[in-house]
């Protein structure tokens, strides 16, 4: 595999680059910085739509669905290059629930969801979780009844992150009591702002805001199911699919480690550079390393996350503890920031265990843990002599 970018990627870099330098403004960072990218506020909006007129949201979809059919590289130089910006990239609206709706929603799906989700004007928030039904998410106990064309909807979403700023639910809900758990599931887009729904904040050590979210009696169109009745664990679990691989890239990693070395070589803690300690300098050169993997490795990104806040942190004393709302923070708080954030890293999106559970029976054909028969041990195949 070439690792270098070809002569039209860096063609495409540098657009988005040109793109970034003219849009991303001192307002929409402060704004960033001050209600999180959880949320969103007029300047993201603002920025969202004019991404959205490039055609970049549907970047990788086939043009059938009004996509540019520009593929994953393409896709993956953009998140790095909006990431590294500052500022979020498509998100899994863009890159996990699209691509359901395209390859198994109806046609009234594709045409209500798609235009809108890539002009950056749909924002889905993931209604999985529940109080009850975390890991194990079949036990979910919301529901929807069928009322002549609507759906009426019951119950309640926990860690529901982006709620309270999007514009619908993707919510996975009940709608055959009577089938199996894995099989009773259906997938109904449901706009926010449909009456009965109560959105309540909760927030992570990191700051950011999830969300407990009610239905009480919320009533949607029979239209708004995804697809087909009673298919939603496949297709939930195809979309968690998408967004494991999609959570992280090395952009906003590479960002914030060159703050990291910035602040080391042009600033003292008690009156010494920390770039002069060799062990300092060790720890550079191991994160940047790390680093250009994460690039080239997507999938590496989240350790490499933990790791170089454990390390900026470590390297800057107490000063790496300081929020970014303090005068004295290095480089806005980044460290801080980055200490806290990082938990999610290994439960996103499923957590580690589920992953490696998923890793054994999809890629080793391993039997699921505590289901099934227990397979028969290896034995060595029996040997003759000749005589």
């Amino acid at each position: 595999m070439d690792f270098e970018l070809s002569a039209q990627q860096r063609a495409w870099r540098d657009e988005i680059r040109e793109f970034l330098a003219a849009n991303v403004t001192a307002d929409l960072l402060r704004e960033l910085a001050n209600i999180g990218a959880e949320a969103r506020g007029p300047e993201l909006r603002e920025f969202r739509r004019k991404a959205g007129e490039r055609g970049w949201y549907g970047l990788a979809w086939p043009k059938e669905f009004g996509g540019l059919d520009r593929g994953p590289v393409d896709q993956h130089i953009l998140q790095t290059e909006f990431l590294y910006a500052g500022v979020p990239g498509p998100d899994f609206t863009v890159t996990s629930m699209a691509p359901i709706i395209m390859n198994y929603g109806t046609e009234q799906n594709k045409a209500e969801f798609l235009p809108g989700i890539a002009r950056g004007e749909i924002f889905a928030a993931i209604g999985y979780s529940e109080p009850s039904a975390g890991t194990d998410l079949a036990s979910l106990r919301t529901r929807a009844d069928l009322d002549g064309d609507e759906w009426v909807i019951n119950g309640s979403k926990i860690w529901n992150s982006f709620a309270h700023s999007a514009t619908h639910e993707w919510l996975l809900v009940r709608t055959d009591r009577n089938a199996a758990k894995h099989r009773g599931l259906s997938i109904i887009m449901v706009p926010i702002e449909t009456p009965g729904i109560d959105v309540r904040p909760l927030h992570t050590w990191a700051d950011w805001r999830i969300n407990e979210t009610f239905f009480v009696d919320v009533r949607v169109p029979r239209s708004n199911l995804i697809g087909e009745m009673n298919q939603g664990w496949k297709y939930a679990t195809s979309a968690l699919d998408l967004e494991r691989g999609a959570m992280l890239t090395s952009g906003d990693l590479r960002r914030e480690y060159e703050g990291l070395v910035d602040f080391c070589t042009n600033h003292k803690i008690n009156g010494v550079r920390p770039v002069e300690h060799a062990d300092v300098r060790a720890k550079l050169i191991e994160l940047d390393a790390d680093i250009e993997v994460g690039r080239l490795m997507g999938m590496a990104a989240a350790s490499i996350l933990e790791r170089l806040a454990d390390y900026g942190t470590q390297i800057l004393g107490a000063y790496g503890q300081l929020h970014w709302r303090d005068y004295r923070a290095p480089f806005q708080g980044a460290m801080e920031r980055l200490y806290r954030s990082s938990p999610p890293s290994i439960f996103g999106g499923g957590t580690n265990d589920v992953l490696r559970d998923l890793i054994a029976q999809r890629g080793y054909g391993m039997p699921t843990y505590g289901r099934g028969p227990t397979p028969a041990p290896r034995t060595r195949p029996e040997v003759k002599a000749e005589a």
